[in-house]
């Protein structure tokens, strides 16, 4: 139900729309128009749809077909048409809806039965006028044709005289009731070839379609592909560069951990040096109660005989600097003097 409602719907449309579009359609294109004669041709050239006669040919002249030839071949992009004298014989058939997708092989079998003539003794052709449909009963749908057709025997003559000088005309070409030009093709189209055909341009259409979508989707999907391999090698190589990082980190731990190792030995190794400097430095008469040394700066606490030459000898040691008191001195019960001595010692 809601297909045949869908077709009837469209069809409606077309019908509506078919007499706006003949109102804007151009008129007769550019052509070369042959009238047959007696024994001559007409030759007429239509520009712009003014038509203008150019010459009369006698077909049993051959330096006149001749000349027709060569005039015909200096404008080459002109289509050339035979346009007979007499009116074209049309009828208006009314034909099931179900014949319009085989509308030509059902004329061409009906051709006797609904004209006087064989199909094999005219030129025809056919267009739609107008399409019938009865709402919810599409089996009594109707298809209006009018069918133009013209003897083949009105124009054979010429027709076999122009191939013969090598131009053959692309079509008849008559005046239709409503004064636009109907064209009845003289090549008789194959059905089967004309569906071989639209066959062969659905493939070549498929085909330039395949390859539009694939020159589009190739790259990316390489691309795709590309990023999906580097995230695969990225996962499997994240567990070593894990385990690097932790060597790394270890490695890192272990140097800092010998680096403070070397200091603190360094410091104590500095220390036990200037202590033996102290030693022989300092005169016998001389003891230490304490000894103090942070950050370069060292301080001595003792008893001496003369606290004094505390001062002069440290000054003349190149690993001690600015040597002074930094309290003043006491005497002792011995009659000695306990000192408080400062300096910066140098590493």
């Amino acid at each position: 139900m809601l297909t045949a409602f869908a077709t009837w719907w469209t069809r409606q449309m077309a019908s509506l729309i078919d007499p706006l579009l003949r109102r804007v359609r151009p008129g007769a294109p550019d052509a070369w128009l042959l009238v047959p004669g007696a024994d001559t041709i007409q030759v007429c050239r239509r520009t712009k749809g003014q038509v203008i006669t150019v010459m009369d040919v006698r077909l049993a002249e051959e330096p006149a077909v001749a000349q027709l030839r060569t005039v015909i071949r200096t404008h080459r992009r002109l289509k050339v048409y035979v346009a007979p004298p007499l009116s074209p014989l049309t009828r208006i058939l009314e034909l099931p809806m179900a014949a319009e997708s085989q509308l030509d092989t059902v004329l061409r079998y009906e051709m006797d039965r609904l004209t006087p003539f064989a199909v094999d003794n005219v030129f025809f052709n056919y267009r739609v006028v107008a399409r019938d449909v009865v709402a919810q009963d599409s089996a009594h749908a109707t298809l209006r044709v009018e069918l133009t057709l013209v003897p083949k025997a009105w124009v054979r003559p010429v027709l076999d005289r122009l191939s013969d000088a090598g131009l053959p005309p692309m079509s008849l070409e008559v005046a239709g009731a409503d004064g636009v030009p109907r064209h009845l093709p003289t090549d008789p189209i194959d059905p089967r070839r004309e569906a071989r055909e639209r066959l062969a341009w659905r493939l070549a259409l498929g085909a330039c379609a395949a390859l539009a979508v694939a020159t589009v989707a190739v790259p990316v999907l390489r691309q795709s592909l590309a990023l999906t391999a580097a995230e695969d090698r990225i996962a499997a190589l994240r567990p070593l560069v894990a385990q690097a990082q932790a060597q790394r980190q270890r490695i890192a731990a272990d140097t800092d951990g010998a680096a403070r190792i070397a200091a603190a030995r360094q410091q104590a190794t500095a220390a036990l040096s200037l202590l033996g400097m102290l030693t022989d430095t300092l005169p016998d008469d001389t003891w230490l109660v304490s000894l103090t040394l942070r950050q370069g700066h060292l301080v001595l606490e003792g008893h001496s005989a003369a606290a004094n030459r505390l001062i002069t000898a440290m000054a003349h040691e190149v690993r001690l600097r600015n040597p002074a008191f930094a309290a003043p001195l006491l005497r002792d019960e011995t009659g000695g003097e306990k000192f408080t001595i400062q300096a910066e010692a140098i590493p």
